[in-house]
């Protein structure tokens, strides 16, 4: 397995581009809603058309904010965040966003199901959704995406060195294709400002939000900042944002690995599936194929290649969805037989999204960059981060090559911490999964204690289930709180 496409599988991971515009100052944003089936914005829907009635329209705010409190746009360059509306179905007592996860995925197509608990939302609210800076939509967009005479060759196993020209490589095509003061101003610090922004411009009191994964992390940070400006937030596959990077990879590769062993004894119960339930061996038989193609990549008779990564980036992207679970199981006893074809080519091919790799990417290094810091101690923790899940550690390498953010060359901005309450802030809502690989459930237990909030644990593996329709128990607490969020509330498990 080639060190580069390890790393960017781990990490999946000059001036203002034309597209950054001035804008004059004026009194407020505002959004000028329009149908999104109109033309404009038929290229907002190119993979999923748009529901029912959903209404487009954008919102100007600054690249650079002036002050933290400051939420209107000002004389200066802008960014145009992509936004949608679903109109309440009722008379509408106000609107509910929806913020996105990632960093770097698209929030404009909200799919809320037709249950009960939440017709009754959407009876009072509109919903909201959109694209962060940076993301989807919205403009400038992070690119990363090199010319063809700037990509470099294959690399053998263990060049270090090369691998890490690669990635020096792909840091000079994001500021080169996004600009280097854009790829400065896209961390979370501005996304929390962007959300201010959001509320202001709907002409909300107080923010109304379901956040999911890292969005948790930008409405934890929001509460904080505004707390005066905060009515109900829902938190749902909670970030921990006392912790730092390394921490919180170090975390989630553990999650991984136990999400992975829960798998396998799943898989094992199956009619078909190449891991047997014991652990260890579980273990070893994933090794086991992984190297066999590492060693000669399986082709369909499509010609499609099939190699140990895709392998691990199809896992890892179906371990977060139980539901889904036995189409991974089908997919690896195709490929460890030889058999596979269109499913698994199909599988593969979504567990890769190059757009919201090359956002989740920078937005995370402007958050967490520490340019000058001492080398050898960033190769151990590369080290430590890419042994932690073992089950993904099928050929070792004798070191492995820094990421990203170890190579970027802009100090980030994040400040991790415990949070600071304000008394004017009132309760958060916290929602996690029992077996959750993305964002571990210890995360939310310590960040409800630290906002004296309330968790919802559903005892179940997955990632993210708050308004999807997949538990009830869930999805009546979340609603409930929404409605009247100062109503007293307990810690509340759903099996």
């Amino acid at each position: 397995m080639s060190v580069v496409r390890v790393l960017l599988f781990i990490f999946v991971a000059a001036g203002l581009p034309a597209y950054a515009k001035p804008a004059p100052a004026h009194d407020g944003g505002s959004i000028r809603w329009q149908p999104c089936h109109n033309a404009m914005f038929q290229r907002w829907f190119q993979d999923t058309p748009p529901q029912p009635g959903l209404q487009c329209g954008y919102l100007d705010v600054p690249l650079i904010y002036g002050t933290a409190s400051n939420p209107l746009p000002a004389r200066g360059e802008v960014v145009r965040l992509a936004l949608t509306r679903l109109p309440a179905t009722g008379e509408k007592k106000g609107s509910v966003v929806m913020i996105p996860g990632g960093p770097g995925l698209s929030g404009i197509n909200p799919y809320l199901p037709a249950e009960p608990a939440i017709a009754k939302l959407r009876k009072s609210y509109d919903v909201i959704g959109y694209d962060p800076r940076g993301v989807g939509q919205s403009a400038p967009k992070i690119s990363c995406q090199m010319a063809d005479d700037d990509e470099t060759p294959a690399l053998d196993d263990n060049d270090i060195a090369g691998a890490e020209t690669q990635v020096r490589a792909m840091i000079t095509a994001c500021i080169k294709q996004t600009g280097a003061q854009v790829v400065q101003h896209v961390g979370t610090e501005e996304a929390v400002s962007d959300l201010n922004a959001i509320r202001y411009a709907l002409g909300e009191p107080a923010l109304n939000a379901v956040a999911y994964a890292y969005g948790t992390k930008v409405a934890a940070l929001y509460a904080e900042r505004f707390p005066k400006r905060t009515r109900a937030l829902v938190l749902d596959g909670v970030v921990d944002i006392s912790e730092d990077e390394f921490t919180r990879r170090i975390s989630q590769e553990r999650a991984y690995q136990q999400s992975f062993l829960r798998f396998a004894a799943f898989c094992a119960k199956t009619t078909r599936c190449p891991l047997p339930s014991d652990p260890n061996l579980a273990i070893q038989a994933f090794h086991a194929l992984l190297s066999k193609l590492h060693a000669a990549p399986f082709v369909t008779q499509a010609g499609y290649e099939i190699y140990p990564d895709d392998v691990i980036a199809v896992t890892r992207a179906l371990l977060l969805w139980p539901q889904r679970w036995p189409e991974l199981a089908q997919v690896l006893e195709q490929i460890a037989s030889g058999q596979a074809g269109e499913q698994a080519s199909t599988l593969i091919d979504e567990s890769y999204a190059p757009d919201a790799e090359d956002a989740r990417n920078v937005i995370t290094c402007a958050d967490s960059a520490t340019p000058g810091a001492d080398e050898q101690m960033l190769r151990r923790k590369r080290q430590a981060i890419n042994t932690t899940a073992t089950f993904t550690h099928y050929l070792p390498l004798h070191e492995y090559p820094l990421e990203m953010c170890d190579l970027w060359p802009y100090p980030g901005k994040d400040s991790p911490h415990v949070p600071r309450l304000s008394p004017a802030l009132p309760p958060l809502l916290f929602v996690a999964r029992r077996y959750d690989a993305a964002t571990p459930y210890r995360s939310a237990r310590m960040m409800a204690s630290w906002f004296k909030s309330p968790l919802v644990t559903q005892e179940r593996d997955g990632h993210t289930l708050a308004l999807h329709g997949i538990d009830r128990c869930v999805d009546d607490t979340v609603v409930d709180y929404l409605l009247a969020p100062k109503k007293p509330r307990h810690d509340k498990t759903c099996r």
